[in-house]
């Protein structure tokens, strides 16, 4: 289990030309995150839990400022040039800052076909003995059971991280895709088609514990960086999720009829 940390996460969406810059930037000055290829580098694909409501998009949506949200992550490639691991997350967001918990799980237990993460959560909860093991357990199982989340969108992209002074962790996220089929999750999976973030484009994420620090503010100064709310998941579901594209229709006609 990782050790909880609070956490601010600062996103922007860079268009190429400002990504390249300020990528170039940040290799200048910090090493790469030293669990990826070289430079850092490495694939995430991930599946994303919500409820037949899409509750955590609207909690987003409309910033509730207290809301979790579940996923399932594989980081590595099935290659193992970077050797794959699981984790199952929590991401909890609380005014503003936000703390991830993760517990790591076989890597063939997510990747089976007819993977249910309640069944491993569980199986894997006879072994734990720390406390905060058994309170992360008890959290995905109250999402899955009692609040009704389920698998709604599974998501790729690469990622460069570099890690700062100060806990500072800044990464740069390209070739965003996703996809609202269920399938079995693969390491570094290329079967994704829906784009969620166009080719050449990155996202970019601070992740600050306390107050940036000066040379992260000068860097944002210089190349004119501003906060942008942006969430990877949020977008593939208003893209591509028949849900929301669903009600997104209905309210568009509604505002047809309404001007009529």
């Amino acid at each position: 289990m990782d050790i909880r940390r609070a956490r601010r996460e600062l996103k922007f969406h860079l268009r190429e030309e400002q990504g390249e810059a300020v990528l170039a930037a940040i290799r200048g000055m910090l090493p790469g995150d030293a669990n990826g290829a070289i430079g850092g580098a490495y694939p995430i694909v991930s599946e994303y839990y919500d409820t037949s409501d899409r509750d955590a998009y609207w909690e987003r949506s409309r910033k509730q400022p207290n809301r979790r949200k579940l996923r399932v992550r594989i980081y590595g490639t099935s290659s193992g040039a970077i050797p794959p691991s699981a984790f199952l997350e929590v991401k909890h967001k609380c005014d503003g800052v936000g703390v991830k918990r993760r517990i790591r799980v076989p890597l063939e237990a997510v990747t089976a076909p007819d993977f249910d993460v309640a069944e491993v959560i569980r199986e894997l909860g006879k072994t734990f003995t720390r406390r905060d093991e058994k309170v992360l357990a008890e959290e995905v199982l109250l999402l899955v059971e009692e609040k009704g989340v389920r698998p709604v969108m599974q998501m790729r992209y690469d990622r460069l991280a570099f890690e700062g002074p100060d806990g500072v962790r800044v990464t740069f996220d390209t070739a965003i895709k996703c996809r609202s089929e269920r399938r079995a999750l693969i390491p570094d999976d290329p079967d994704f088609s829906d784009v969620v973030v166009p080719l050449g484009e990155r996202v970019l994420e601070l992740k600050l514990f306390g107050s940036a620090p000066y040379w992260l503010r000068e860097l944002g100064a210089r190349h004119g960086l501003l906060k942008t709310p942006f969430s990877k998941y949020c977008n593939a579901l208003e893209g591509f999720d028949p849900v929301i594209k669903r009600l997104f229709e209905c309210r568009k006609l509604s505002n047809c009829r309404l001007s009529a």
